[in-house]
């Protein structure tokens, strides 16, 4: 039994005789059979297909949505790391020079009138500062106690700024990169606060754990993090490329 008895079966029709009769019946009934089922197969098609493609714009759909967050995160890393290195060379650089052991001042006390005034005019102090330096028996003390506050606030805006903006935009850094940049920014905070502490109380044996923590830690720190942001930076310039290409 064919597919085309079957459809009369199923359309209930039974076929008791051949012959010329039975073939004026079924000739056109085959023919319309065959139209049904060709159409009946084509529509199937078209849905299959349909259905497909549907699923292909979505999945592509998926794939350009993911790409593009990627890509997104990519560039705000590149944005960010390099930012926050120089954040951190700048504190970094300001605290090491205010804890150096070796710091150079002008003797004050031997200037002239009008070359006090001339110094003081391109110096960092307020007028009221200036004020009471020159009213002061030991100008070059008050001089040093005086711009060491300066540097001071100085160098803990600049940690202040660099730990910040870590703490604000650190989501888009590698983890491990972020940890370098918090470690690096504790080290440098501890010093410039043990050098305030020791200038402030005039501590004799000075505090240096601190500091020595800063010297022997973070440079080797420094390095490493320094040629972790090269390696990021190369690695995604190259994804970048080959994600255009």
């Amino acid at each position: 039994m064919d597919w085309f008895e079957v459809l009369l079966k199923a359309a209930g029709v039974v076929v008791v005789a051949g012959g010329g009769a039975a073939a004026l019946i079924f000739g056109p009934l085959r023919y319309l059979a065959d139209k049904w089922l060709t159409s009946k197969f084509n529509q199937r098609l078209e849905q299959f297909k349909h259905a497909q493609q549907v699923e292909l714009e979505n999945l592509r759909f998926k794939i350009n949505s993911l790409f593009d967050r990627t890509t997104k995160l990519n560039q705000r890393e590149f944005e960010v790391v390099p930012a926050a290195w120089a954040l951190l060379v700048e504190c970094k650089n300001q605290v090491t020079s205010l804890i150096a052991a070796f710091q150079q001042y002008p003797n004050l006390d031997r200037m002239t009138v009008p070359q006090l005034d001339e110094f003081l005019e391109g110096s960092s102090l307020s007028k009221w500062q200036r004020d009471e330096l020159k009213a002061s028996a030991k100008k070059t003390d008050y001089y040093m106690d005086a711009v060491f506050y300066h540097r001071y606030d100085q160098a803990r805006g600049a940690c202040r700024e660099a730990h910040v903006y870590v703490l604000k935009n650190g989501i888009f850094m590698p983890s491990d990169m972020k940890a370098k940049f918090e470690k690096i920014s504790d080290l440098v905070w501890g010093a410039l606060v043990e050098h305030q502490i020791n200038h402030s109380d005039k501590l004799v044996p000075r505090l240096k754990e601190a500091r020595d923590a800063l010297s022997n830690e973070a440079e080797p720190l420094m390095k490493t993090l320094e040629e972790a942001i090269h390696g990021g930076l190369r690695d995604g310039h190259i994804a970048s490329l080959k994600a255009l290409a």
